[in-house]
């Protein structure tokens, strides 16, 4: 019987640790991002005329947290996970990006940032959809650059703090694409 529970508790451990459904969309409590150990913040539902479900947005730190100019200065590995939750054209999803990031960076910052934002672009028009079920992964390091992947498909590094920040607020920023939203992921 002993053996039997031992061999139990060892596969259950080898299983993903979910610390949150939101949506039928499972995500792990805790990611391991370049080396960084992150946990799950809070999580939420993006959603379009307040009716279709876009995605699940899951935010992954270091430590929790409910500051969220905390999250966006941070010098710490960042993930924002995305689970997408219908088929979009990348062309939507990345007019969705620059009007989060419009809506939040001030005309001098936009002006700076848009080099970085043509090579965001040439990701999504690389990519053409994402579907159903597809996971994105914005994952913003300590020196600040931004690692897009989709689909377990690692995308090119973009370097700068600003880019970083400035996606972030996308979602925490004063302005943020869906309020219930920012404050989800901030449940700390």
């Amino acid at each position: 019987m002993k053996k039997l529970i031992v061999a139990a508790a060892v596969a259950l451990s080898a299983l993903p640790a979910f610390a949150a459904e939101v949506a039928g969309v499972k995500l792990d409590d805790k990611v391991n991002v370049a080396g960084a150990d992150l946990v799950l913040n809070g999580a939420g539902v993006r959603s379009k005329f307040g009716l279709a479900k876009v995605y699940v947005a899951g935010l992954y730190v270091s430590a929790k947290t409910k500051d969220a100019d905390a999250v966006v200065n941070a010098k710490q590995q960042r993930r924002v996970q995305l689970v997408m939750k219908r088929d979009v054209d990348a062309d939507k999803m990345l007019e969705a990006f620059k009007e989060g990031i419009t809506a939040n960076t001030s005309a001098t910052e936009l002006t700076a940032l848009q080099p970085k934002i043509a090579k965001l672009e040439a990701i999504f028009k690389a990519v053409r959809e994402v579907r159903e079920g597809d996971i994105i992964n914005l994952d913003f390091a300590a020196d600040g650059a931004t690692k897009i992947t989709v689909r377990n498909q690692p995308k090119e590094v973009i370097p700068g703090a600003d880019l970083s920040s400035a996606l972030l607020r996308i979602w925490l920023g004063s302005k943020p694409v869906q309020d219930d939203l920012k404050k989800s992921l901030l449940e700390g």
